[in-house]
């Protein structure tokens, strides 16, 4: 077998979702990580940006 009829064989839909179940908690880590960040730190930076601009507008 060449290396590369290894690699396909290794790299199936099945090993690619079992790999998805044994990282089911760092997934959901990254994911509550994420939820956080877009509440506390990007959504109030877009909320003011969205607000200045209106503020800009208001005194053209």
């Amino acid at each position: 077998m060449s290396d590369d009829e290894q690699t396909a064989a290794r790299w199936t839909v099945k090993s690619e979702l079992r790999a998805v179940g044994r990282d089911k908690p760092l997934l959901l880590a990254l994911a509550a990580i994420l939820c956080l960040y877009c509440a506390f730190i990007a959504g109030p930076i877009v909320y003011a940006v969205l607000a200045i601009n209106g503020i800009a507008d208001f005194f053209k």
